[in-house]
Order: structure tokens, then C-alpha cells, then sequence
């Protein structure tokens, strides 16, 4: 579900605070991973504690400045946090129909906020104006949709984890259809599309990246791409985003992010996070001029990243690497509003964290490289 942004209006960022911090680094001389990489602790952090015990929220999206939706998976619901001018924060939560269905993933179309039911075996559609909920049954009995994203024309696309599918769901006509990967035990975790006829996903079952074409012919729909680097073993992809046909994903295993590099023979230019262990996971992307923004979770390390590259060239300009409050948050999903303050979902500590402008002090600046 972890789209860029470029496409959607509500999502987009100004490029003033891209300056800030382009600003801030160029002062700083080259290095590789220094000590000074993260403080331990922020005040541009801040941690909302959700009001409903332990409700596991998981992934989630913004809507606008200061206000983000995200899943309750353990609260069978849609939440809501939209924080005043004066800091006060106002929770709202939004149950589903049908109960324990253990919400998942999210995306916005522009007018709805569409989101799988992991347990439920459902797609819903919430009114944000309204917070009216709708659901319809997936086809196929029992099949664990977990990623969602929504293409420009409007369709709702979605992985199946149980069932090693990828659908399609038509919201005009009320269709779907679904695509079976022919190799067995994908896993399917993530979905994202740039166009209407490309969709991708991750399948950490198989170390494997699929593209679908759903317009071609069955025996010609999938492509496959290996998550490995060159002479090493392949490994398992979680959370992917795409921009101009290139996907970026996250590899928990790994501590990496990697950028979709075709005609190398690693297929993936691979971005080293500073700590290991760590298990990156949420993505977020953004495309800022000349720059790529690749906001980044490290559920076992209880941090938030942030990777700023050049688009062209592919170079790392800065990477950053901010610890969360809490003694386990396991950060899962992270979000940017029009504001530029990422938004992090923290199902450890049962909250949502608000990690704001400028980022870091000047004194634990992030670490800058070689243009």
C-alpha cells in the first residue's frame, strides 16, 4: 500500500522542507556510519497513546496536515487522529461491521479510504466526511487480504496471503477478479501500482518481487523478480512503493532498503541501514524534485528512517535514523503529511508517534555522503 506520492493530491509535500533539511546537511562533511547518526532521545518526537487498549495499530495513511487514518487490528476498526494548532490531540474510532475482522492495510482514493479485513476475508470502504462504512465479501473463502493500493482508474487492488492471489475489485460494477500466481507459497504481504496495468507485489514466501499484467495473456501475466544481491542467497521483501516503474522495498531480514535496479545482475541497488538487527519494514516514498524521500520502520530496533537520493543517480545524500520513545514501540507503518511530519504507527506502546520538522538536532545531524 505504500505508494509515492506524486499521484495523490493529499499526500503530497511541499518542498520547502525538503530545503530544511538539504539546508542542514550540506554543513556537514562526508561520513559512514558515525555514532552520531541518532540522539536517544527527541523533542521532534511525539508519541500519542491511542485510547483503546491494545488495539495493535498497524498501517496507516494521511489524509491531510495533522491528520491520519490507520487500522486497529486487535480493535476490528479504522482510526482517526487529527492533532489541533494547540497540540491537543482528538482520537476517533470507527468499528467495522463485522466483527474480529482485524483491519490491515489502507489506501485513499481521493474520496473514499479503502482497507482489507486480514480475518474478515473483506474489502471496506470508509466515508471520511461521514465515517460510513461499507464491506464486501472477497470471493474466495478465507484468503487473508493483506496489502491494498487503488490504481488512477479507480480500481482497488489487493494481495491474498492464504491464497497466493492477487485481485482486482471494480468498484463501479461491484467485480472482481483475482490472478493466481502459479507458484505456490507467496505469501503475498504488499501491493503497489504506478499504472493501471502493472501491478507489483511482494511475496516473502518466495524472495521474490511479482509483476502483474493483468491485460496480457495468462500464460504471459507475471514477471518474476528475485530479492538477493549479487552471489548471495535471495531473502524475504515486505513493504514495496513504486515511482516510474521501479519499486523500492523494505528487507527486515536484511536491515536494508532497496531500489528496483533492472540489467544489474543483483536486479536491486541495496541502501545499508546504520544498525543491525533492526528489521526495516513500514515504507513510505516521496519524489521531491530531483530528490527521492524514502521514509523507513525498524520494528526491531524501535526506530524511524529517513534516505534521501538522488533520483538520477541513485546516490545516498542523507540517511537518518531516529529512536522512538518507549522500551519496545515496534514501529510498523509510517506516513508524511502535507507538513512534512512523518506519522508512525507504534502497535509495542499502542500508539501513534508524530516525528516533526527539523528532524534531528544539530548536534546528532544525520549522516551525508559523496554526491
Amino acid at each position: 500500500m505504500m505508494n509515492i506520492v506524486t499521484n495523490r493530491a493529499s499526500r503530497r509535500v511541499p518542498l520547502l522542507w525538503m530545503a530544511v533539511v538539504l539546508v542542514a546537511t550540506m554543513v556537514m562533511l562526508s561520513a559512514v556510519r558515525p555514532g552520531a547518526a541518532e540522539s536517544a532521545a527527541s523533542p521532534y518526537v511525539t508519541s500519542y497513546t491511542v485510547p483503546y487498549a491494545n488495539s495493535e495499530p498497524t498501517h496507516i495513511i494521511s489524509l491531510g496536515a495533522d491528520e491520519v487514518w490507520f487500522t486497529l487490528q486487535n480493535d476490528s476498526a479504522i482510526g482517526r487522529l487529527v492533532v489541533a494548532g494547540n497540540g491537543q490531540p482528538t482520537f476517533t474510532r470507527f468499528p467495522t461491521p463485522t466483527a474480529n475482522s482485524a483491519p490491515y492495510d489502507l489506501a485513499y482514493d481521493g474520496q473514499y479510504i479503502w482497507f482489507t479485513e486480514r480475518q474478515g476475508n473483506r474489502i471496506g470502504r470508509l466515508t471520511p466526511g461521514t465515517g460510513a462504512i461499507s464491506e464486501t465479501v472477497i470471493p474466495t473463502a478465507d484468503s487473508q487480504p493483506t496489502g491494498i493500493t487503488v490504481t488512477p482508474d479507480g480500481n482497488v487492488w489487493f494481495v491474498q496471503r492464504a491464497t497466493n492471489k492477487i485481485a482486482r475489485y471494480n468498484p463501479g460494477g461491484g467485480t472482481f477478479d483475482e490472478f493466481t500466481y502459479p507458484t505456490a507459497g507467496a505469501q503475498f504481504e504488499d501491493v503497489a501500482a504506478g499504472r493501471n496495468d502493472s501491478i507489483w507485489a511482494t511475496a516473502p514466501g518466495l524472495n521474490q518481487v511479482i509483476q502483474l499484467f493483468p491485460d496480457n495473456a495468462p500464460s504471459q501475466q507475471f514477471e518474476i523478480v528475485p530479492v538477493l544481491d549479487f552471489g548471495l542467497q535471495p531473502w524475504p521483501p515486505a513493504q514495496i512503493a513504486v515511482d516510474d516503474e521501479k519499486p523500492w522495498i523494505t528487507a527486515p531480514s536484511k536491515d536494508l532498503v532497496g531500489r528496483y535496479a533492472p540489467g544489474t545482475l543483483s536486479y536491486w541497488r541495496w541502501y545499508e541501514l546504520f544498525h543491525e538487527g533492526t528489521g526495516a519494514r513500514g515504507l513510505f516514498l516521496q519524489r521531491m524534485g530531483e530528490y527521492y524521500y524514502t521514509w523507513f520502520t525498524e520494528p526491531d530496533g524501535g526506530r524511524a528512517g529517513l534516505l534521501i537520493t538522488h533520483r538520477s543517480r541513485a546516490t545516498i545524500l542523507t540517511l537518518f535514523e531516529q529512536p522512538l520513545p518507549g522500551s519496545s514501540p515496534r514501529p510498523m507503518s509510517i506516513t508524511a503529511d502535507p507538513n512534512g511530519t512523518a506519522w508512525i504507527t507504534a502497535p509495542g506502546v499502542n500508539a501513534i508517534m508524530a516525528w516533526r520538522q527539523p528532524y534531528f538536532y544539530q548536534g546528532y545531524l544525520p549522516a551525508t555522503f559523496g554526491q
